[in-house]
């Protein structure tokens, strides 16, 4: 990762007035949203949009100009939403659906990660050419990860920005090395795995991790940890490195506990799941397994489900 650098917000405006190009090297956060995340190049109206809410030196790291389009980037964003809001895992009737508050919090990260970080969108939106199912998969568990961890932060009573932001990119980028295999993993059924297919499967961390890896600066690499690390238990019976216990990043626990639901729900990974309730029964039992903190804020926020 490229060194912080630090200039006054003055400096800063000098420097980008001489074609020098830089992003904030943590996401600012203003009035609970995020006004710049980690991957906008910074321009001089964005420093005119800085004055008067930072002060002191401000941390930015060199950046490589990119070439997204906007209106793709918006329209990844549109059906991130659109999931968010109309998918029956959030919104089940008019009764039973995920706090209000809590569902405009997601929406204000996913619209501003997302809107800031042209990389992570344009893999987002990789994957949704790749296969729909597997994007409505990594939405799926975006949304329920984003919920856990909001929940832990809430009880321990703190907020932290640069957290969700990690824990968003890599739940949306979970599964990320599915783009490397053959999409008829993907579109069967996991349960229905031929031996020489489950040998492949396994493979997709690793294949996840490389992709990653090959966005360079424009990934954090506590993300790409989690992204790799989010099918270890803590029992040591994940995988691929089989760690155990505090080896293992408490974001990618919470991302597998989110992935393991939403397969689960979806007859991925089970034949005969009669009902969501049944579902949830079965991760009462995985304090173990995952942890007690993250079980907890799974069953307080996703309860309305029973």
């Amino acid at each position: 990762m490229a060194a912080v650098e630090r200039y006054t917000l003055r400096e800063l405006d000098d420097l980008i007035k001489e074609g020098k190009k830089y992003r904030l090297f943590k996401p600012f956060f203003y009035n609970g949203q995020i006004l710049f995340n980690i991957e906008k190049i910074l321009t001089e109206k964005d420093i005119l949009r800085l004055e008067g809410k930072i002060y002191g030196p401000v941390e930015v790291v060199p950046a490589v100009e990119h070439t997204t389009d906007d209106k793709i980037r918006n329209a990844v964003i549109e059906n991130c939403i659109k999931i968010l809001k109309k998918s029956s895992l959030f919104h089940v009737d008019d009764v039973r659906h995920l706090e209000f508050a809590m569902r405009k919090e997601c929406e204000k990260l996913f619209t501003g990660i997302l809107s800031n970080s042209p990389h992570v969108a344009q893999k987002v939106l990789e994957i949704f050419q790749f296969s729909k199912k597997l994007f409505l998969h990594s939405v799926n568990v975006a949304i329920i990860s984003t919920v856990i961890d909001l929940g832990l932060q809430n009880k321990r009573k703190m907020h932290n920005a640069l957290r969700s932001e990690e824990l968003l990119v890599a739940a949306l980028l979970h599964d990320v090395g599915f783009l490397n295999l053959p999409v008829s993993l993907v579109e069967k059924r996991r349960l229905e795995y031929t031996e020489e297919e489950k040998k492949i499967y396994l493979t997709y961390p690793e294949e996840s991790k490389k992709i990653a890896v090959a966005l360079g600066d424009n990934i954090r690499s506590k993300t790409i940890d989690v992204i790799y690390q989010h099918q270890e238990r803590l029992t040591g019976q994940g995988f691929p490195q089989r760690l155990k216990g505090n080896k293992i990043e408490e974001m990618a626990l919470i991302i597998g506990l989110a992935d393991e639901f939403d397969l689960l729900i979806s007859k991925e990974t089970a034949e005969h799941q009669r009902s969501v309730s049944e579902a949830m029964s079965r991760f009462s039992r995985y304090g173990q397994i995952i942890g007690n903190d993250i079980v907890d804020s799974f069953y307080t926020w996703f309860r309305y489900l029973k």
